[in-house]
């Protein structure tokens, strides 16, 4: 890479060389209205919002930083424009307005810093398409959000009728599954894997009803809890018609919408007994997706038996995006990724500072054993 960089408050920002910056149409018309692209960027940021329908004026205010009148005046603008609708109880987004969303994303949600440390992580993490959001999840609960609404945006490009979507469980997939805008899209949605200790709201099986509601699709559920033993597995395929069927959808998947989880919390979370646990945490495992856990090389040193798909059938999973934030995660995404978890991710500034200063330091560390020997 030709990217000059610098260090600002601890982080490495990425800053291009001016010979290696292409000017789009778009740049050439902001460089001649420059007030054109602010007034659009300032409508985009009340339309984004606008996604957690109904949302009250003052709530905007909050998230965007404007003045209630400023947010009165956009949501008029936008309102006109039949983008959105604006009642008592709030502002809501129209289906226009959520269309119109998913196809300007891309254009208004980074800036160019950011963009170029989206391009190494794709190499870094063999990923892909690599999409950041500003800020860090692990220390402000709204980037979680945020997060998730990229998340959701990325999965409504690749909905279409008749595909086989499987998603996983976790609190950010149940986030990305509300925000998620409403589409005609005629899916079937899977759970990826059997159900474990979390919350209901927070379960594969519901997260794959919520996105089969916003598609008017259908879904199909799958009640094996995780850890049954594979002879009890098998069992259960014989004797259960219903799950031989759940389970060919899960294993002919064209759309993965995954999460990576810290493995300690993961282990909590899934309760699994004292004797396992510390096998996987004697093993090092820093990283966990599918039941799979690895350690930072992306040796998978656990893995918990359950009905759904592999670590072996992600490559062979048309689309797959995973979902995954905060500078707490950073060892587990690039453990994960180490460990052959590729695909479109979407995560945030904390998590890709962390994972590029991680990468870095190995490798100036492998440099440093290299000299000596």
């Amino acid at each position: 890479m030709n990217a000059e960089r610098f260090f600002y408050h601890g982080w490495t920002k990425f800053v291009p060389r001016a010979s290696e910056v292409i000017a789009t149409k778009e740049d050439v018309l902001v460089s001649l209205v420059p007030e054109l692209f602010a007034e659009a960027e300032r409508r985009y940021a009340v339309l984004e919002v606008s996604l957690q329908a109904p949302i009250g004026r003052r709530a905007i205010a909050d998230a965007t930083g404007f003045t209630e009148r400023v947010v009165r005046n956009l949501a008029a603008e936008l309102e006109a424009n039949g983008l959105v609708t604006v009642t008592p109880a709030g502002i809501s987004m129209t289906r226009r307005g959520e269309q119109l969303l998913v196809d300007l994303a891309a254009y208004f949600r980074t800036r160019q810093s950011v963009k170029r440390l989206e391009r190494e992580l794709v190499e870094i993490l063999a990923m892909k398409e690599v999409r950041i959001v500003r800020g860090d999840s692990s220390r402000d609960r709204t980037v979680q959000r945020n997060l998730a609404q990229e998340g959701a945006l990325l999965v409504a490009r690749y909905l279409a009728d008749d595909l086989v979507v499987a998603v996983s469980g976790g609190t950010t997939l149940s986030l990305v599954a509300k925000a998620l805008p409403e589409s005609t899209a005629k899916v079937t949605v899977v759970p990826a894997r059997g159900g474990f200790g979390e919350t209901l709201e927070t379960q594969a099986n519901t997260i794959a009803a919520m996105v089969a509601r916003k598609t008017r699709g259908t879904y199909r559920m799958l009640h094996v809890p995780d850890g049954f033993s594979p002879e009890l597995i098998d069992i259960l395929r014989r004797e259960d018609k219903s799950l031989r069927e759940v389970e060919a959808l899960i294993h002919r998947a064209d759309l993965l919408i995954m999460g990576i989880g810290d493995a300690a919390r993961m282990a909590d979370l899934r309760q699994i007994p004292p004797a396992e646990r510390a096998t996987l945490m004697t093993g090092g495992a820093v990283g966990e997706t599918l039941g799979y856990y690895a350690r930072a090389d992306g040796e998978i040193v656990y893995c918990r038996h359950n009905v759904g798909l592999t670590l072996e059938e992600l490559g062979s999973v048309p689309d797959v995006v995973l979902v995954a934030g905060g500078s707490q995660k950073a060892a587990a995404i690039l453990a994960m990724a180490r460990a052959g978890v590729h695909g479109r991710l979407v995560t945030d500034e904390g998590a890709a500072q962390a994972i590029y200063q991680i990468v870095n330091s190995q490798r100036r560390q492998t440099h440093v054993n290299k000299s000596r020997d």
